[in-house]
């Protein structure tokens, strides 16, 4: 028989520390979360943006979250301009948080701006602004002070790649505004040991974009000429770069301009000169995907967050590869709509977080994933996301750019805004485990289950087979029927379920037989008899001399032989026995047959 009762009936609940989850967060209409970082006291940080909706009026905005995804503060900055998004957040060396974001005036013209912020209670300590029209997505930390790159426009028609150093109080150390005719990107960057800083980027023409890596000496001057990089008549980006062991580099974009029309994740490693060695894509059928963030991990092993707008459905997807470029694993998460992002991951304690944004349609929310070492974010209906590695042959060429040696900012006020957030958890770690106090039972006994933890919010049931709960004691189960108890606990949670299955053998005990007893009438192992600890439905129980003399006999199983012979005590020796019983043995009635020697001292 099946017994099913909700578990929260009979245990009182016990809350448990939610090591992984994923959770959006809602201010107004559209809400979006395009970098993470983290603090030393185990604080997180989403910055994004915010806007009613059909709103021109997009306000930046900045989450403080606990470790458990509760929110610390919500603060909204507006820096004298109708739009402002934050791109990229970083933790300084002082202890602050510098804040990368866009400020576009009526125009819609983009003006890069810097902030630092004081992350107890979100206040401004200095803003700045560039003049030119230009953007400045990713921050990059140097040995003495931050790299800005992004992109300078010369014209309507040209931008080019830039590069911007700043000390820690956000003045301008050193640039460098370089190019081509066409559009020019910098992404991320790296420093070596000796002070080069190596970035990668891209470079987009009329009908064809190619990857690109340029390097920097510790003055902000190019090193060599700019490698760039392109799989045929491809639309390809890289924006993302990490140090190899052996001296190389992983670059991470995306491709688009296969057949089937979609974009496609790109990795691509070299050698130290910038020189191919491998080049692979990630793919999945009719999705849009591309690297959105990069980070290095010991071992010559690379998490990368995938992402990428479209109306194909973007899934929020994070992978760990190899320098191989192997697929350790991959996996992607459920947010609270149909088009889900990841746009940046760091590495948080043993695990990771990333943040991105959820929503269907022009509804979207940040969104936070907080997940183990192998990407896991609790029971959070796991999926395997179906991504294709193709290995591509990509074309190698150099560029010698132009240069551009003109670039101002300004100081500017920013009006900090304390805001309201509603969190809502999307998934959860499904505590399931529980103990059973005896994992074998004789038939018609009783044991006891024992909750080790259970998780809020979560609906538990308990599925019982083969017994029945005591009604007068909670957690206790009688055995009723068959040779086992089959007890399964499943905890549900928005979609998403755990479940854990624990078996209970009935008359699976072991029966016993002494080999030695002392009849002296201590009260103390008086008497030879075997050690049923289920009971048993007949016995015959014989005990022969060495000789083969039968001594004692006996049909009763409680009775054991006491020593004696024809009323007088047997001698010392060695004694063999014999008996044969009927027994309830895993839910069947079976005769056994068992045979020793026992040895008799006085």
């Amino acid at each position: 028989m099946k017994y099913i009762l909700p578990v929260l009936l009979l245990f009182p609940l016990l809350l448990s520390a939610q090591d992984q989850f994923i959770k959006t967060y809602d201010h107004y209409f559209t809400d979006r979360a395009n970098a993470i970082e983290v603090l030393p006291s185990g604080r997180i940080v989403l910055a994004g943006a915010t806007a009613l909706q059909n709103s021109s009026q997009q306000a930046m905005m900045i989450l403080m979250v606990e470790e458990n995804g509760q929110i610390a503060w919500t603060k909204t900055y507006s820096a004298q301009a109708p739009r402002s998004e934050a791109l990229d957040i970083f933790w300084t060396k002082d202890g602050s948080l510098i804040v990368l974001y866009d400020a576009f005036n009526a125009n819609g013209e983009a003006k890069a701006s810097w902030m630092k912020i004081n992350p107890a209670n979100g206040n401004v300590v200095w803003n700045k602004r560039a003049l030119p029209s230009c953007r400045l997505p990713k921050i990059s930390p140097l040995q003495d002070g931050y790299l800005l790159t992004g992109d300078y426009a010369i014209s309507p028609t040209d931008r080019e790649a830039m590069a911007l150093k700043i000390n820690e109080s956000g003045d301008v150390v050193w640039f460098n505004i370089f190019g081509e005719p066409g559009y020019e990107q910098l992404g991320e960057c790296w420093q070596d040991q000796q002070g080069l800083i190596h970035c990668a980027g891209y470079h987009i023409e009329t009908n064809e974009s190619q990857g690109i890596y340029a390097k920097f000496n510790a003055t902000g001057s190019l090193v060599g000429t700019i490698k760039r990089y392109s799989i045929g008549d491809n639309t390809d980006l890289l924006s993302h770069i990490a140090p190899l062991s052996n001296g190389g580099f992983l670059f991470a974009g995306n491709s688009q301009g296969f057949t089937d029309g979609n974009a496609r994740a790109w990795t691509l490693t070299t050698d130290e000169a910038g020189n191919i060695k491998t080049s692979y894509t990630y793919g999945i059928s009719g999705k849009h995907i591309g690297v959105t963030d990069l980070i290095g991990l010991p071992g010559d092993q690379f998490v990368l967050s995938l992402g990428r707008p479209g109306n194909s459905g973007t899934p929020a997807t994070m992978i760990k590869i190899n320098a191989n470029n192997d697929m350790l694993w991959q996996n992607t998460y459920k947010g609270d709509g149909a088009n889900n992002m990841l746009l940046q991951v760091k590495s948080y304690q043993d695990g990771f977080v990333s943040a991105g944004v959820s929503g269907a349609g022009a509804l979207t929310n940040m969104l936070l994933t907080r997940t183990d070492r192998n990407g896991k974010s609790g029971d959070c209906c796991p999926a395997v996301s179906g991504l294709k590695r193709e290995a591509v042959t990509p074309e190698q060429s150099t560029m010698v750019p132009d240069e551009t040696n003109v670039f101002l900012t300004e100081n500017i006020l920013a009006t900090v805004s304390d805001e309201s957030s509603l969190v809502q958890t999307i998934c959860q770690p499904i505590e399931v485990d529980f103990q059973i106090a005896d994992s074998t039972l004789c038939p018609g006994e009783c044991t006891q289950i024992i909750f080790l933890s259970n998780a809020a919010g979560v609906q538990y049931t308990m599925t019982i087979a083969g017994a029945d709960p005591d009604p007068d004691v909670p957690g206790r189960i009688c055995h009723t029927d068959g040779g086992q108890i089959i007890v399964t606990r499943t905890g549900s949670f928005n979609g998403c379920q755990n479940e854990l299955t624990k078996t209970v053998e009935i008359g699976a005990k072991d029966d016993m037989f002494p080999n030695a007893f002392t009849p002296n009438g201590d009260g103390a192992n008086d008497v030879f008899r075997p050690i049923y600890p289920c009971e048993v439905v007949a016995s015959r129980l014989r005990i022969y001399s060495r000789w083969g003399e039968k001594i004692f006999e006996t049909n009763n199983p409680d009775q054991g032989w006491d020593g004696k012979y024809n009323n007088l005590d047997a001698p010392s020796d060695v004694y063999i026995w014999q008996v044969e019983y009927e027994a309830i043995r895993t839910g069947q009635q079976s005769t056994f047959t068992q045979s020793g020697d026992v040895t008799l001292l006085r």
